[in-house]
């Protein structure tokens, strides 16, 4: 794919969608929150749905890259996540890892043609026992960097018109905007519950102190020496035996006797 291309404008954009896409386009189907406070996570699945229809495609994946360049799934459009996924061989990702190392674009992969597959042997196959004919790589770019690939499918072999390349160019880079959003919040969300369950465990830990330290009749600072240590010694996490104690399921007697065995 040429990637010299000027991208349309807006009013380009909205121009060629209407005269080539599907006419059963379910464009009242987008959320309403589309810019705020629509799902991430399902507005992307809608986009890359939505995607498919207007490039006549009948299944779509994005497939957006980690800190390491791996390619992963993290949206998709009919049944090619399965060719893709982490189910998926590691060579059958194909001309997608081709598009994400050269950020060149390919389309109308004939996944008949013999030289197809002998280039991507695994990829054209499995490809093939699902139904496809034919696959299109397009880079996602963001800010001039490409982060993924928006990889399409379909039993179609008619070669695309040029203006359908430039249209699915200006489709991928939209959808990376909305890529790398959902994975930056699910980052956030990884990061903020792994927080609360840090400020949970110390709040029990704090409990569980006092309660043995008032019961012992001992500082606070030995009580916890004496519970870190039981739990060390019988291999157990110090926050889950915390919040035994607090909660009464735990015999402090046998912690007691731990501590009095080490005075």
């Amino acid at each position: 794919m040429d990637t010299g291309h000027e991208r349309p404008t807006a009013e380009g954009m909205v121009s060629m969608a209407r005269e080539e896409s599907p006419a059963q386009t379910p464009w009242a189907d987008v959320p309403a929150g589309l810019i705020g406070d629509a799902d991430c996570g399902e507005l992307l699945r809608r986009a890359v749905a939505h995607c498919a229809g207007l490039l006549g495609a009948d299944a779509a994946v994005v497939l957006l890259a980690d800190a390491y360049h791996r390619l992963q799934v993290i949206a998709e459009y009919g049944d090619a996540a399965r060719l893709l996924g982490p189910d998926g061989a590691p060579d059958a990702w194909g001309p997608f890892a081709d598009c994400y190392r050269s950020g060149t674009g390919e389309t109308d992969i004939a996944l008949s043609d013999p030289h197809t597959a002998a280039r991507w042997p695994r990829f054209t196959g499995l490809a093939r026992e699902q139904g496809h004919l034919a696959a299109h790589a397009v880079p996602m770019r963001l800010c001039s960097q490409v982060v993924g690939v928006l990889a399409l499918f379909s039993g179609a072999t008619a070669p695309r018109a040029e203006r359908d390349g430039v249209f699915a160019r200006s489709l991928a880079d939209l959808l990376a905007v909305t890529a790398v959003q959902h994975r930056s919040l699910e980052r956030s969300n990884i990061e903020r519950r792994q927080l609360q369950r840090a400020l949970d465990s110390r709040v029990v830990i704090e409990q569980a102190k006092g309660m043995l330290a008032e019961r012992w009749g001992t500082t606070v600072d030995e009580a916890f020496t004496v519970v870190r240590a039981y739990a060390r010694a019988h291999r157990r996490r110090l926050p889950d035996l915390a919040r035994q104690v607090v909660d009464g399921t735990l015999d402090s007697g046998l912690v007691k006797e731990y501590f009095l065995n080490r005075r």
